[in-house]
C-alpha cells in the first residue's frame, strides 16, 4: 500500500522547519557553515513531521578542502538546492533543475495551477495562494545568478509568513500567472 501524501499544511510546516534549521547553520552557529548537499533525502522526520537536517559535513568529507566552497557561494548554493526541494515537495516531482525549469515555463505561459502543483494538493482549495506564495519562495532561492538568491534566513521568514493574512479568499486564481 502507497503512504498517504502529506497535507499542505504538513508540506509547509517541513519546509519551514527546514529553512530554519538552514538559517540557524548559515547564520546562527557559533562557525557559519553551509549544508553543502541539502536534498529531500536529507530531510528526516519524526512521527510528527518536524524536520531534522542530516548529511550536514558530509560534502565536506567528499570533497578536496581546495574545491570546497565556503563562505556566501556555499550558503547560496544550498539556497537554490532548498529551493528544488520546495519545488519537490509542491510539484510531487523528484527536484532537479529540469523541474525548475519547468516550473519556470508553468509561470511565464501562465499554465493551469492543476498542471504544476501535485495533484494531492489540488483537494485543499484553500491553500491555492499559499501555494502560489511558496512557489514564489522556491523560484527566487533557484534564481540563476546566486547574487539574486535570497540568504536563507529571508527564506525562512518569508516562509513563516505564508498564510498569516489568508483571509479565507484562498481560491481566486487558478493559473501562476505571476512574473518570474
Amino acid at each position: 500500500m502507497a503512504p498517504a501524501a502529506l497535507s499542505w499544511a504538513t508540506r509547509l510546516a517541513i519546509l519551514r522547519g527546514t529553512a530554519r534549521g538552514l538559517a540557524y547553520l548559515h547564520e546562527m552557529s557559533s562557525q557559519r557553515h553551509a549544508h553543502g548537499g541539502i536534498a529531500s533525502s536529507k530531510i528526516l522526520l519524526d512521527d510528527d513531521h518536524r524536520p531534522y537536517i542530516s548529511g550536514y559535513g558530509v560534502a565536506r568529507l567528499l570533497v578536496p578542502k581546495k574545491k570546497a566552497a565556503v563562505g556566501e557561494a556555499a550558503q547560496k548554493a544550498d539556497v537554490y538546492a532548498f529551493g528544488l526541494v520546495v519545488l519537490e515537495a509542491v510539484t510531487g516531482r523528484t527536484a532537479g533543475a529540469e523541474v525548475e525549469a519547468w516550473v519556470r515555463a508553468a509561470f511565464l505561459e501562465e499554465r493551469p495551477l492543476s498542471e504544476v502543483v501535485d495533484p494531492a494538493l489540488l483537494q485543499e482549495v484553500e491553500a491555492k495562494q499559499e501555494v502560489l506564495a511558496v512557489f514564489h519562495v522556491a523560484l527566487a532561492c533557484t534564481a540563476r545568478d546566486p547574487d539574486l538568491r535570497p540568504r536563507i534566513r529571508a527564506v525562512a521568514d518569508s516562509l513563516d509568513r505564508v498564510g498569516v493574512n489568508a483571509g479565507g479568499g484562498g481560491g481566486e486564481s487558478d493559473s501562476v500567472s505571476h512574473p518570474v
